[in-house]
């Protein structure tokens, strides 16, 4: 694997088990409590980064394969990524595309453990894979941002989790009030 892309993989497996050890110190049911009408519970926040993880490392996968088709990386796309970025750390609340908005109303923390385990053990098959003539090619294509190379789509991935870290320190500080 590209050493960059290896590096970032690293963070986002770091952070990923860090939230998981978290949560794991809690009751299933208070995973499982929407802290307001409406909100999201602790184990739907991670049931839709799974989803997240699965759709884009699915994506990544399918366009690797066809690298005759992908457009190369442009000063539009450096722009895009660099604002959803921006978007992601300002605390902004952003409507999820319809595709990974959809949750399960319950979930076990030891389920969704084992499938994120599998999503990302596939998204690091998928980066050993990534051949270096592909690394500045677009491999991804964000709902809002277009089009984002390899290492701006795990970048992407990151902001996307430590923006929802941020969501479910605050819904577990509400819970355990």
């Amino acid at each position: 694997m590209n050493p960059r892309l290896e590096a970032k993989y690293l963070r986002l497996e770091k952070t990923r088990n860090r939230l998981l050890d978290e949560l794991e110190g809690l009751e299933e049911g208070l995973l499982n409590t929407s802290p307001a009408e409406g909100k999201w519970s602790l184990n739907q926040v991670v049931a839709h980064l799974v989803l997240v993880d699965k759709l884009t490392t699915e994506y990544v996968e399918r366009k690797v394969k066809q690298p005759e088709e992908l457009p190369s990386a442009s000063f539009s796309g450096i722009y895009k990524s660099i604002l959803l970025k921006l978007v992601l750390k300002s605390g902004m609340k952003i409507q999820a595309p319809a595709v990974v908005a959809t949750v399960p109303d319950k979930a076990t923390l030891p389920s969704l453990r084992r499938q994120w385990d599998v999503v990302r053990f596939k998204l690091e098959d998928v980066l050993t894979e990534v051949p270096p003539s592909l690394l500045n090619k677009c491999v991804f294509k964000h709902p809002y941002a277009g089009y984002l190379t390899i290492s701006q789509t795990l970048s992407f991935l990151q902001d996307h989790f430590d923006h929802h870290l941020t969501q479910v320190h605050h819904i577990k500080q509400m819970l355990l009030k």
